[in-house]
């Protein structure tokens, strides 16, 4: 077996794959998509409609729309107070939700495709993606002290051989040409002794001068 150096570049692609592997079993949760569904619950349809309506009957033509295919609502949040000092924490928090193209009055897009609604904390399609952004950030906390943890223990080993003997099963996230060369048979032995015949072969006059230089000089 041959000792394969644990260099950083191979700690770099161990670390690679046991994240895969990480995120693999551990995937990030999906945002709910359902944004017809807000845009219908909150009646914008028929709002729409009734706008298009009054401004052809005011202005004597069709009013100017873009088609629009997502619904950014957004609601504030308040997160109670956790130092003690009775201040509790408020932000505006928005997601973008996707939904089929719906015709919508220009002075109601902040963007050509987008429609910005203000919804109550208490949506029932906001608390869910409120739920799935909490998950995905504990989630990414624990990503990084996972991480953190295998670049620790990897700077302790000098080579692969070594970390393999303490961890067996991280062979399924080094290279595999990396295990290969490691089960490679060790020939350092035959190169030796290869060399060593080379040597007798070549350097044999050279041998026989030091012998005899090594004689002449006792006899001196």
């Amino acid at each position: 077996m041959k000792t394969v150096r644990l260099s950083d570049s191979l700690r770099h692609d161990i670390r690679r794959n046991a994240e895969k592997k990480w995120t693999s079993a551990n995937p990030v949760r999906q945002y709910p998509q359902d944004g017809m569904k807000v845009f219908t619950s909150l009646g914008y349809q028929q709002k729409i409609d009734q706008t298009m309506e009054h401004f052809k009957s005011t202005w004597g033509y069709d009013c100017p729309v873009y088609e629009v295919n997502t619904l950014v609502i957004s609601a504030e949040v308040v997160e109670p107070d956790e130092d003690g000092e009775g201040n509790d924490y408020h932000y505006e928090e928005r997601f973008s939700l996707t939904m089929p193209d719906v015709p919508v009055p220009k002075i109601l897009v902040k963007y050509s495709d987008e429609m910005h609604v203000k919804v109550d904390p208490t949506d029932e399609t906001f608390v869910q993606c409120m739920d799935v952004k909490m998950f995905n950030s504990k989630r990414d906390d624990k990503l990084r002290e996972y991480n953190r943890n295998i670049r620790e223990v990897l700077e302790r080993f000098a080579t692969l051989n070594q970390l393999m003997k303490a961890a067996p099963y991280i062979k399924d996230c080094v290279p595999q040409d990396r295990l290969q060369k490691m089960h490679e048979k060790d020939d350092r032995s035959e190169r030796v002794k290869q060399q060593a015949d080379l040597a007798e072969n070549e350097l044999s006059e050279l041998r026989e001068v030091l012998l005899e230089d090594a004689l002449l000089g006792d006899d001196s």
